[in-house]
This record gives C-alpha cells, structure tokens and sequence, in this order.
C-alpha cells in the first residue's frame, strides 16, 4: 500500500495504527516499502500476532525489527512471551531468527523460558497438540408437546383461557367453536394479549394462519416471533413475507438475536444471498448489530455446508457482494449527510473485501456525491483500485470477518 492509502486510514480508525495493521497492512500477501515503514513506525503499538504476521511476510534476511521486539517482549513480559510465542503450534522461524532472539533475551528472562529458546536453535522436532475444529450447531427453540387442561373442569369463561387451553377444550369436546369463531378469537388476541404462543405452537392449527401471522408481526419476544415464524414456514407463508416480519422487527429495535437460527435457515444458498443478504445485513446494521451479523453468517454457512456438503465459492462471493453493498451504502449516506468519518468507517472496511469487480461501478460513483475530504476520496481510489479486477477468488470468510471488526471499530 502507498502511504498516502495507509494514512487515509489511520485517521478512518481515529488516529489508531493497530487497526490499520491488523484489518489492512497484514492481510496483504506482500508488503511494501511503504507497508514496513508503517509497521516500524508503530512497532510497539503491535501485538504479538501483528508481529509474527509481519514476519511472515518479510524477505529473507529482513526480519531483524520484528525479532528485536519479540526480544524486548519477552524482557518485559515472559509468561505472556511463552504463550503468545512459545506455545504457538507450528510457529516456524529460521533458525538464524532464533540464534538472534537466544542472544537478545540471554540472562534477561526465566532460565526456563530461554532454554526453549534455545532449544528451537537445535531444531529439534517439537511434539504439538492435535487440531480440533470448532463448529457452530444451530439450536432451535424447543417446543414442548402437551396441553394443560387444569381447570377445565370448571368451566370458566371462554375468553379467560389462553388460546393454546381453548384449543385443546375444543380437541377434547369441552368447548363447541366453529373454525371461523376460533381464527376470530386467535386475531383478537394476537392484536391485544401477551399471551406467549411459543410452547404449543405446533399444535396450532392452519385456521390459524391469519392470527399467527399478526402475532409475529406484534409480540415483543424474540424467541415467541422465531417460533411463529417456523410454524408459518411449515404452513407455506412465502419467504418473503417472513423476511419482511423478522427484519421489519429488527429495524424496530427487536430483538435480533432470537431470530438469528431462522435467519440462517433462509440464507444457505448464493440465490437467497443475491436475493435476500442486502436487506438482511442492511437491517442488522442499522442496529449496529455487529455479533448479530458475525452469528448469522457462521450459521448459514454451518447449515450450506450440512451433510458434508461443500460450501461454494459462489456463496461466499454472494455474502461478499451483500457486505459490499450495505458498506458503499453507509458510505454514501455518510457523504451526502456531510459525515467523512462515517463514510471513511465505511470505506476502511469494504478495502478487507475481495468482491468481484460487478461491485467496482457502485464504487466509482461515490466520486459523483460532492464533498468527499481528501482522506475519503483516497479510500474511494484504494477501493477502485482494488476491486477493479478482482474476480473474487481470494474472498474469504476471514476477509469478511476482518471487515465486519474494522466497521465496529471505526464506528467506536
């Protein structure tokens, strides 16, 4: 990256050089001149992940600045040292990097900790736990089988049941209530009770489709509208239709998190991303909603990769082109609004995208809104220049996940 391109974001991010390397400079396979004078610059602002990144990415021979400070880093804190750096499976560095980080650290740490050092300079063979994966489970809401029909036998009014003991006093022969005096009953209440439906729901019959539809639209409770929503999916109530309700909440303030398994569900194929991700995404962030956003996409893809299935690469760039355009989005409400630093926010993350070069037209007429600063329109040209041609191959969910923490932090 030029200069001038990593300056621009430093002040995106308020003036922080750790974003800026960790979101930006150390995603790039190769690094610049311009890149190593940036880090070096602001070495003692770098983790320790930041600066075994770096020293990925350096040519042989130039990695002195990135062992110097792994040296200073294990003066200063040696337990910390063997964790971050010691106990990393698999971390190869040459052995002349590690002859060089013996001699700095000699006599200035615990014998232990430099005696390991010291062992890498031998390159003997070191023994590492095996991998394990993590995968995230979609969890759906249980729904509990049974009525409870305490009480009946006393024959209280009808319209002090909940809907779910009317129902099975009528299965039971207790309660005479045609189909059209029950849907009538069921709207009545879903327009003004907080009776909570979640637990019987699959019990509800297709009468009921009306009423259910307006008591997910009404209730407060995520997990009672993510319930409904199921049931109204069974019964054939178009995607759509139930995209509209479950975002329309969202945007009210709701709860987002409840309906995120739902969600998921309708977002496992790139058609349903073309279709659906924009107006997905683009209401979770108007909630600022950035773990929401980070759920829903490790859960669709959990569930497009069900079975063993391979996820496609087509997928990935559909989630990809979705993110692309809430954040040009953003970016262009921010500029006619005035605001660069929420247009440069913006701007920062779309640049840890790889979308494919459909995107670039979107782009480039953000320099047709007025009143770009400086900063913003050399973060336009990063953009241009970044996606112009790109083919999506390199998109990645790390690409996303890395643009999603750059969003949050440059909106802090």
């Amino acid at each position: 990256m030029r200069k001038a391109e990593i300056d621009a974001l430093v002040r995106a991010h308020r003036g922080r050089a750790r974003p800026v390397a960790f979101f930006h400079v150390l995603r790039q396979p190769v690094l610049e001149p311009d890149d190593h004078a940036f880090l070096s610059e602001h070495i003692e602002e770098l983790g320790t992940s930041d600066l075994l990144r770096w020293r990925a990415r350096c040519e042989s021979g130039f990695s002195g600045p990135v062992i110097q400070q792994l040296a200073r880093l294990a003066i200063r804190d040696p337990a910390h040292f063997q964790h971050e750096v010691l106990g990393v499976p698999r971390l190869t560095l040459a052995e002349e990097e590690w002859i060089e980080l013996s001699d700095l650290v000699r006599g200035k740490v615990p014998a232990a900790i430099y005696e390991r050092v010291l062992a890498r300079c031998r390159r003997e063979p070191v023994q590492w736990p095996s991998e394990f994966v993590l995968s995230p489970k979609v969890r759906s809401e249980p729904l509990l089988d049974g009525d409870e029909l305490d009480g009946l036998a006393e024959r209280p009014a009808l319209r002090d049941l909940p809907v779910a003991k009317i129902l099975a006093a009528r299965r039971a022969g207790l309660l005479s209530l045609d189909d059209g005096a029950l849907a009538a009953l069921a709207m009545e209440r879903a327009r003004g009770s907080d009776e909570d439906w979640s637990a019987h729901i699959r019990r509800f019959p297709a009468v009921l489709r009306d009423a259910i539809l307006e008591k997910a639209r009404r209730t407060p409770r995520g997990s009672e509208r993510a319930n409904l929503l199921v049931w109204l999916e069974a019964h054939g109530v178009a995607r759509a239709a139930l995209l509209d309700i479950a975002l329309g909440s969202i945007r009210a303030g709701g709860d987002a998190y409840a309906v995120l398994p739902w969600l998921a569900r309708q977002l496992t194929t790139r058609a349903a991303w073309d279709k659906h991700g924009l107006e997905t995404l683009s209401a979770l962030m108007s909630r600022r909603a950035f773990s929401e956003i980070g759920e829903l996409v490790t859960l669709a893809w959990s569930e497009a990769g069900q079975g063993g299935k391979e996820v496609s690469r087509g997928f990935l760039e559909a989630i990809q082109v979705a993110f692309a355009l809430v954040l040009l989005g953003m970016a262009r409400e921010a500029l006619a609004a005035g605001h660069q630093e929420g247009a440069a926010a913006a701007l920062s993350a779309l640049a840890c995208l790889d979308p494919p070069s459909r995107v670039s037209r979107a782009v480039h007429e953000l320099r047709r809104v007025p009143g770009a600063s400086p900063d913003v329109a050399e973060l336009i040209a990063v953009n241009e220049r970044l996606v112009k041609h790109s083919d999506a191959r390199d998109a990645s969910l790390e690409g996303f996940v890395a643009a999603l923490h750059a969003i949050a932090d440059a909106s802090s």
